[in-house]
Protein backbone atom coordinates (compact mmCIF):
# COMPACT_ATOMS: atom_id res chain seq x y z
CA UNK A 1 0.00 0.00 0.00
CA UNK A 2 1.39 3.44 -1.33
CA UNK A 3 2.33 5.97 1.83
CA UNK A 4 -0.24 8.66 1.94
CA UNK A 5 1.30 11.79 0.01
CA UNK A 6 2.48 14.56 2.87
CA UNK A 7 0.80 17.26 2.54
CA UNK A 8 2.26 20.28 0.61
CA UNK A 9 4.44 22.03 3.10
CA UNK A 10 4.56 26.29 2.74
CA UNK A 11 6.98 27.76 0.69
CA UNK A 12 9.37 29.20 2.75
CA UNK A 13 9.21 32.59 0.66
CA UNK A 14 5.29 33.05 1.18
CA UNK A 15 4.19 36.51 2.21
CA UNK A 16 1.12 37.68 4.04
CA UNK A 17 -0.01 40.53 2.43
CA UNK A 18 -2.42 43.47 3.78
CA UNK A 19 -5.07 44.28 0.95
CA UNK A 20 -5.42 47.59 1.89
CA UNK A 21 -2.00 49.22 2.05
CA UNK A 22 -0.49 46.42 0.09
CA UNK A 23 2.39 45.56 2.74
CA UNK A 24 3.86 42.31 3.07
CA UNK A 25 4.97 40.65 6.62
CA UNK A 26 6.69 37.08 6.58
CA UNK A 27 4.53 35.79 10.12
CA UNK A 28 0.23 35.95 10.03
CA UNK A 29 0.24 37.34 13.66
CA UNK A 30 2.64 40.46 12.11
CA UNK A 31 -0.45 40.93 9.66
CA UNK A 32 -2.77 40.69 12.08
CA UNK A 33 -1.11 43.06 14.88
CA UNK A 34 -0.90 45.67 11.63
CA UNK A 35 -4.53 45.23 10.96
CA UNK A 36 -5.23 45.95 14.57
CA UNK A 37 -3.37 49.65 15.00
CA UNK A 38 -3.50 50.98 10.97
CA UNK A 39 -7.08 51.73 11.13
CA UNK A 40 -7.70 51.15 7.31
CA UNK A 41 -10.62 53.39 6.72
CA UNK A 42 -12.43 54.85 3.41
CA UNK A 43 -11.30 58.07 4.34
CA UNK A 44 -7.17 57.64 3.66
CA UNK A 45 -6.06 58.83 0.18
CA UNK A 46 -6.46 55.88 -2.26
CA UNK A 47 -4.80 54.92 -5.34
CA UNK A 48 -7.06 54.90 -8.46
CA UNK A 49 -5.22 52.33 -10.20
CA UNK A 50 -4.23 49.81 -7.69
CA UNK A 51 -6.69 51.08 -5.19
CA UNK A 52 -3.56 51.05 -2.36
CA UNK A 53 -4.34 52.68 0.18
CA UNK A 54 -2.09 55.78 1.67
CA UNK A 55 -1.17 57.47 4.64
CA UNK A 56 -1.13 60.50 3.31
CA UNK A 57 -1.58 62.66 -0.30
CA UNK A 58 2.21 63.04 -0.17
CA UNK A 59 2.62 59.52 0.38
CA UNK A 60 -0.33 58.89 -2.55
CA UNK A 61 1.96 61.73 -4.61
CA UNK A 62 4.91 59.72 -4.29
CA UNK A 63 2.98 55.85 -4.54
CA UNK A 64 2.04 57.69 -8.41
CA UNK A 65 4.76 60.51 -9.60
CA UNK A 66 7.63 59.44 -6.98
CA UNK A 67 11.26 58.01 -7.41
CA UNK A 68 9.78 54.61 -6.83
CA UNK A 69 6.68 54.77 -8.03
CA UNK A 70 4.56 51.89 -9.41
CA UNK A 71 5.03 52.12 -13.38
CA UNK A 72 1.69 50.69 -14.00
CA UNK A 73 0.40 53.32 -11.84
CA UNK A 74 2.73 55.77 -13.17
CA UNK A 75 1.75 55.28 -16.64
CA UNK A 76 -2.29 55.64 -15.75
CA UNK A 77 -2.30 58.98 -13.62
CA UNK A 78 0.14 60.62 -16.47
CA UNK A 79 -2.49 59.82 -18.59
CA UNK A 80 -5.59 60.14 -16.84
CA UNK A 81 -4.59 61.90 -13.79
CA UNK A 82 -5.06 65.72 -12.01
CA UNK A 83 -1.35 66.48 -10.79
CA UNK A 84 -3.19 68.89 -7.76
CA UNK A 85 -5.93 66.51 -6.09
CA UNK A 86 -4.88 62.94 -7.38
CA UNK A 87 -7.79 61.77 -8.77
CA UNK A 88 -8.14 60.01 -11.84
CA UNK A 89 -10.61 60.47 -14.86
CA UNK A 90 -12.18 58.21 -17.53
CA UNK A 91 -10.85 60.35 -20.57
CA UNK A 92 -8.75 63.85 -21.93
CA UNK A 93 -11.54 65.73 -22.50
CA UNK A 94 -12.88 64.76 -18.63
CA UNK A 95 -9.39 65.64 -17.11
CA UNK A 96 -9.13 68.70 -19.55
CA UNK A 97 -12.61 69.91 -17.89
CA UNK A 98 -12.06 69.10 -14.14
CA UNK A 99 -8.04 70.88 -14.16
CA UNK A 100 -10.17 74.28 -15.32
CA UNK A 101 -12.43 74.13 -11.70
CA UNK A 102 -9.96 71.75 -9.82
CA UNK A 103 -10.63 73.32 -5.90
CA UNK A 104 -6.60 72.53 -5.52
CA UNK A 105 -4.33 75.35 -6.76
CA UNK A 106 -0.50 74.60 -7.27
CA UNK A 107 1.61 76.60 -4.46
CA UNK A 108 3.16 79.56 -5.76
CA UNK A 109 6.98 79.77 -4.70
CA UNK A 110 7.38 82.46 -2.50
CA UNK A 111 10.84 82.56 -1.87
CA UNK A 112 12.94 84.06 0.46
CA UNK A 113 11.64 87.63 1.74
CA UNK A 114 13.70 89.65 4.44
CA UNK A 115 12.10 93.54 4.72
CA UNK A 116 14.59 95.90 5.97
CA UNK A 117 13.37 95.12 9.45
CA UNK A 118 15.62 91.87 9.69
CA UNK A 119 18.70 93.80 9.74
CA UNK A 120 19.65 94.48 13.89
CA UNK A 121 21.69 97.27 12.82
CA UNK A 122 19.37 99.20 10.49
CA UNK A 123 18.37 102.65 12.27
CA UNK A 124 14.31 101.34 10.57
CA UNK A 125 14.82 98.06 13.06
CA UNK A 126 15.74 100.65 15.95
CA UNK A 127 12.58 103.18 15.30
CA UNK A 128 10.12 100.60 14.61
CA UNK A 129 10.28 99.48 18.45
CA UNK A 130 8.41 96.32 18.17
CA UNK A 131 8.19 94.86 21.77
CA UNK A 132 6.47 91.06 20.76
CA UNK A 133 7.55 89.27 17.53
CA UNK A 134 4.92 86.29 16.01
CA UNK A 135 6.34 83.17 15.29
CA UNK A 136 5.49 80.61 13.18
CA UNK A 137 7.02 77.39 11.72
CA UNK A 138 5.58 75.19 9.29
CA UNK A 139 7.15 71.63 9.40
CA UNK A 140 7.31 68.63 6.99
CA UNK A 141 7.99 65.38 7.72
CA UNK A 142 11.31 63.03 8.23
CA UNK A 143 11.83 59.65 8.85
CA UNK A 144 11.04 56.32 7.34
CA UNK A 145 6.98 56.72 8.31
CA UNK A 146 7.52 60.87 7.89
CA UNK A 147 6.33 61.31 11.59
CA UNK A 148 9.82 62.97 12.41
CA UNK A 149 8.93 67.06 12.23
CA UNK A 150 11.58 68.62 10.06
CA UNK A 151 11.47 72.89 10.49
CA UNK A 152 11.01 74.18 6.35
CA UNK A 153 9.66 77.29 6.68
CA UNK A 154 9.32 80.13 9.26
CA UNK A 155 7.72 83.58 9.25
CA UNK A 156 7.98 86.05 11.89
CA UNK A 157 5.63 89.01 11.95
CA UNK A 158 5.57 92.43 14.16
CA UNK A 159 2.41 93.56 16.26
CA UNK A 160 0.86 95.35 13.28
CA UNK A 161 1.28 91.66 11.61
CA UNK A 162 3.71 93.25 8.73
CA UNK A 163 6.26 90.32 7.78
CA UNK A 164 9.89 91.01 9.39
CA UNK A 165 11.18 87.72 8.01
CA UNK A 166 10.24 84.89 5.94
CA UNK A 167 12.11 82.11 4.35
CA UNK A 168 12.33 78.32 3.44
CA UNK A 169 14.38 76.32 5.50
CA UNK A 170 16.83 73.53 4.82
CA UNK A 171 15.93 70.43 6.44
CA UNK A 172 18.53 68.38 8.63
CA UNK A 173 17.51 65.32 7.24
CA UNK A 174 15.81 63.57 4.16
CA UNK A 175 12.20 64.73 4.36
CA UNK A 176 9.73 61.48 3.51
CA UNK A 177 6.80 63.43 3.40
CA UNK A 178 6.37 67.18 2.48
CA UNK A 179 2.61 67.07 3.98
CA UNK A 180 1.49 68.92 0.65
CA UNK A 181 -2.12 69.18 1.63
CA UNK A 182 -1.63 70.77 5.13
CA UNK A 183 1.64 72.67 3.88
CA UNK A 184 1.49 73.24 0.53
CA UNK A 185 5.42 72.55 0.59
CA UNK A 186 7.14 70.66 -2.44
CA UNK A 187 10.46 70.02 -2.97
CA UNK A 188 11.08 72.89 -5.35
CA UNK A 189 10.10 75.05 -2.34
CA UNK A 190 13.15 74.00 -0.63
CA UNK A 191 15.10 73.48 -3.59
CA UNK A 192 17.18 76.95 -2.82
CA UNK A 193 16.08 77.07 1.24
CA UNK A 194 18.15 78.57 3.40
CA UNK A 195 20.74 76.63 5.77
CA UNK A 196 19.68 76.02 9.60
CA UNK A 197 22.57 77.67 10.67
CA UNK A 198 21.55 80.97 8.70
CA UNK A 199 17.72 81.04 9.90
CA UNK A 200 19.12 80.58 13.63
CA UNK A 201 21.06 83.32 13.33
CA UNK A 202 18.68 86.05 11.61
CA UNK A 203 15.64 85.06 13.79
CA UNK A 204 18.11 85.40 17.21
CA UNK A 205 19.41 89.08 15.56
CA UNK A 206 16.05 89.83 14.87
CA UNK A 207 15.10 88.48 18.61
CA UNK A 208 18.02 90.09 20.53
CA UNK A 209 17.54 93.13 19.03
CA UNK A 210 21.33 94.24 19.82
CA UNK A 211 20.80 92.90 23.37
CA UNK A 212 24.08 90.39 23.91
CA UNK A 213 23.08 86.59 25.02
CA UNK A 214 24.04 87.26 28.62
CA UNK A 215 22.23 89.95 29.90
CA UNK A 216 18.92 88.23 28.27
CA UNK A 217 19.25 85.81 31.29
CA UNK A 218 19.03 88.43 33.96
CA UNK A 219 17.70 91.18 32.76
CA UNK A 220 15.03 91.39 28.62
CA UNK A 221 16.68 95.03 28.09
CA UNK A 222 16.11 95.39 24.57
CA UNK A 223 15.24 91.95 23.95
CA UNK A 224 11.31 90.69 22.17
CA UNK A 225 9.14 88.77 23.79
CA UNK A 226 8.12 85.79 21.28
CA UNK A 227 4.58 85.11 20.59
CA UNK A 228 3.72 81.51 19.04
CA UNK A 229 1.79 78.56 19.92
CA UNK A 230 3.67 75.76 20.59
CA UNK A 231 6.71 77.67 20.73
CA UNK A 232 9.27 74.90 22.58
CA UNK A 233 8.60 72.53 19.61
CA UNK A 234 9.24 74.97 17.07
CA UNK A 235 12.59 76.12 18.35
CA UNK A 236 13.32 72.61 19.33
CA UNK A 237 13.28 71.93 15.78
CA UNK A 238 15.17 74.78 15.19
CA UNK A 239 17.84 74.29 17.76
CA UNK A 240 16.95 77.95 19.29
CA UNK A 241 17.52 78.39 23.10
CA UNK A 242 15.63 81.48 23.99
CA UNK A 243 14.97 82.65 27.43
CA UNK A 244 11.81 81.23 28.67
CA UNK A 245 10.71 84.56 30.14
CA UNK A 246 10.80 86.03 26.89
CA UNK A 247 7.98 83.60 25.55
CA UNK A 248 4.34 83.68 24.94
Amino acid sequence: MDAEADPPTRSRTERHKCFACYKQFKKKEHLVEHMKISYHTPHQPKCGVCQKHCKSYESLRNHLTGPLSRASCSRTFSAQGCDLCLKLYDSPSSLVKHREICPLSAPASLGTKILPFAGSVDEKHTTKDAKAIAFNCVMVGGGTDGSLDLCARVCLVDEDEDIIFHTYVQPQSTVTDYRYEITGLTEEHLRNSQSHKEVQDKILEILYNGESARRLLSDSGKARLLVGHDLKHGLDCLRINYPGHLLR
